[in-house]
């Protein structure tokens, strides 16, 4: 009798862990199901517009529109693309990193360049990770957005104000050419005065 109930009991422990194993797995499949079949990120992603002078300092640096394509890449794409998207997202802002021109290579830009490369990092981490959370991942997605945009943004005002400053110095230096004819034609005039 004793030996009946060891038997039994084995089984239905058996038959209870089987069924603890088998569940995870159900449950994997359909999450990767339901993953991969929803898109993540903004449909009208968009970002700013270069400005003129900034546009043809951007075309030297070639990362750059590599960068831009990734994240407008991972805006309404499956898990699976920004997994594999934000792989090559991490790989240009480490590129572009080190490859700033000394034109571009001001502190602001800068700062917004290490910000961008974190939330890079983040999307990766956060499309990566072993529990998928939805919320998290549209989260990430719109702030790489935005630091991108901000990026943009402080690139086109460094360009702005460094096309203010050119204007303030050309007009100075007109300025000081228009004074200095007054005085030469003044000093020339009293010459000619004196020498009567």
């Amino acid at each position: 009798m004793k030996r009946e109930f060891l038997f039994f009991s084995s089984i239905c422990l058996l038959f209870v862990v089987s069924c603890i194993d088998s569940q995870p797995a159900a449950t994997q499949t359909k999450t990767d199901q339901v993953t991969d079949s929803k898109l993540f990120g903004q449909a009208d992603a968009m970002l700013p517009d270069f400005s003129e002078s900034s546009e043809n300092y951007i075309s030297q640096w070639p990362v750059f529109d590599d960068l831009i394509t990734e994240v407008l890449a991972i805006n309404q794409a499956s898990l699976t693309t920004i997994q594999q998207r934000s792989n090559l997202l991490v790989s240009r802002m480490d590129s572009l990193t080190k490859n700033i021109p000394d034109t571009l290579n001001t502190q602001p830009i800068y700062s917004r360049v290490i910000i961008t490369k974190t939330r890079a990092a983040i999307v990766k981490q956060v499309a990566n990770k072993g529990r998928l959370d939805t919320l998290e991942i549209q989260k990430a997605i719109k702030q790489m957005n935005l630091a991108t945009a901000n990026l943009i943004i402080q690139i086109n005002e460094k360009f702005e104000k460094d096309t203010q400053d050119n204007t303030v110095k050309n007009n100075e230096l007109k300025e000081k050419q228009v004074l200095k004819i007054r005085l030469d034609s003044f000093y020339k005039t009293s010459a000619q005065n004196n020498k009567k």
